[in-house]
């Protein structure tokens, strides 16, 4: 730029005589008064309470929700915990609190996990304060319109924390006046009983008062998650019965800011800190393989498709350097959309509760019947007018093979895959290390024992919260 200095452009213009007209008036003012400006909040308590907060509270639900979920916040979220912990995802960095994650060897001091702890509860918090507001101020069917959506994310909070957490986390309240009241720890059961009574609440609202018909059915999505979570396997089929097949519920997220960002597109395509894994350990699924969508031979399943990475600098290697980092790409993009219950996770639902019956046939032509819905395919952007049809596997051994590793590429990188194999331990007898990866682990030393995640040191201040209840060891 060139700078002027004539005195045409340093003469008074009207604006400039505003100017020092207004320097005049201050100056004659009272200099403390001047600087006793008004300073709103972003949101002051009281402006959070009665009818008119409720939209308000009902997209702080929502954001929460989907940061804690798979956002760009902390270290990881919830859908990269799941994924690290178990096969999804392998280290390809050198931060020693996230690779204590992969290697399933957790300490407690893990700094890694406490943002990660603190925006799930944060979540849970948000929505559980909205339905609070809901159920005091909600008068008309109007203002009821999104409550089923909030009791629902609050749902999910508790299903997250049950699936993903040690048997024993505490759930504490914030109260209006911004004290605490502290919560004992919650076992697995406990919190699933909770997430269903959401569900149930969020059912029970007069569908006239529902915004959208979708809110029903992530209601039903969700309380069959829970119930197959306790093994109720015919109430959870009975749940989401009514769920379309291409039913989704997305969180959409943002490029705005790194809060807004999808965690996965930040944590593996933008800074190579993660990538798919490939039979990890000699125990997990062959993600890397089959969506390799770059291999000469065989199929490619665009369920759990990736690349080798193209880094400048690096080649294909993660941040480590050392590491070839397969990148996946089922969120390609810094905005990334990510699903959180869908109707493709109902019919699977339905598909386990036929097994569990000893229908297996009845199970493959639901899995079947997926893999050949043209439309779900191409909702999902796959490209693909059909999935090669599964046969009959002999044994029920087999049989649960199969339908655990659809559940695992249909839901690929959505905070299922630790539920699950905790499941098939918990409810299929499976051992441990037939199921979580184990023996040496490739960056050195071996696999711990760890199943779930513990709850961070910083909940010890919980004066109610006893922590030798965690056991992360046990599914």
């Amino acid at each position: 730029m060139r700078y002027k200095n004539s005195l045409r452009d340093r003469r008074l213009t009207p604006a400039r005589l505003a100017a020092a007209g207004a320097l005049v008036v201050l100056a004659a003012c009272n200099a403390d008064k001047v600087l006793q400006v008004d300073d709103p909040d972003v949101a002051r308590p009281e402006a959070l309470q009665g009818a008119a907060a409720l939209p308000a509270q009902r997209a702080g639900a929502i954001g929460n929700f989907g940061v804690a979920y798979n956002g760009g916040a902390a270290d990881v979220e919830q859908v990269h915990l799941s994924g690290m912990l178990s096969d999804e995802l392998i280290n390809t960095e050198t931060f020693p609190t996230r690779i204590e994650i992969d290697q399933r060897a957790m300490t407690l001091p893990n700094t890694s996990l406490v943002g990660t702890f603190f925006d799930i509860m944060r979540a849970r918090s948000f929505a559980d304060i909205a339905i609070d507001n809901y159920r005091a101020n909600a008068k008309t069917a109007a203002d009821s319109a999104g409550f089923p959506e909030v009791l629902s994310l609050s749902g999910l909070s508790y299903v997250l924390l049950a699936e993903n957490y040690c048997g024993a986390v505490p759930i504490s309240k914030v109260n209006p006046d911004g004290t605490f009241t502290f919560g004992a720890a919650e076992s697995t059961t406990s919190l699933l009983d909770s997430a269903v009574s959401k569900f149930n609440q969020a059912l029970a609202v007069p569908q006239a008062n529902v915004l959208t018909a979708a809110f029903r059915q992530l209601a039903q999505v969700g309380k069959g998650r829970a119930l197959l979570d306790q093994g109720k396997y015919a109430e959870a089929a009975a749940a989401v019965s009514a769920v379309a097949t291409t039913f989704q519920y997305n969180y959409t997220h943002s490029e705005a800011t790194g809060r807004q960002n999808n965690g996965t597109w930040s944590l593996t395509v933008s800074v190579a800190r993660f990538g798919e894994a490939d039979v990890e350990a000699g125990v997990g699924l062959p993600y890397q393989s089959d969506g390799n969508v770059k291999k000469t031979t065989g199929l490619v399943d665009p369920r759990v498709a990736d690349s080798v990475a193209n880094r400048a600098g690096q080649g294909n290697k993660g941040f480590d350097g050392t590491t070839i980092q397969w990148v996946q790409a089922k969120y390609p993009l810094r905005s990334s959309t990510s699903t959180i219950a869908d109707g493709v996770e109902a019919r699977l639902i339905e598909a386990e509760a036929a097994l569990q019956a000893g229908n297996a046939a009845g199970a493959l032509t639901i899995l079947n019947a997926l893999r050949s819905n043209n439309a779900l395919l191409a909702l999902r952007g796959y490209g693909a007018t059909s999935l090669p049809p599964l046969t009959l596997q002999a044994t029920q051994a087999a049989q649960v093979d199969q339908l655990f590793k659809e559940r695992a590429y249909w839901m690929f990188l959505t905070s299922h895959r630790l539920g699950d194999l905790r499941r098939l331990i918990r409810q299929y007898g499976r051992p441990v290390n037939s199921v979580f990866p184990n023996g040496p682990y490739f960056k050195g030393g071996t696999y711990g024992t760890d199943v779930s995640v513990p709850v961070p040191f910083q909940e010890q201040n919980n004066p109610e919260y006893d922590p030798s209840l965690c056991k992360p060891d046990v599914a």
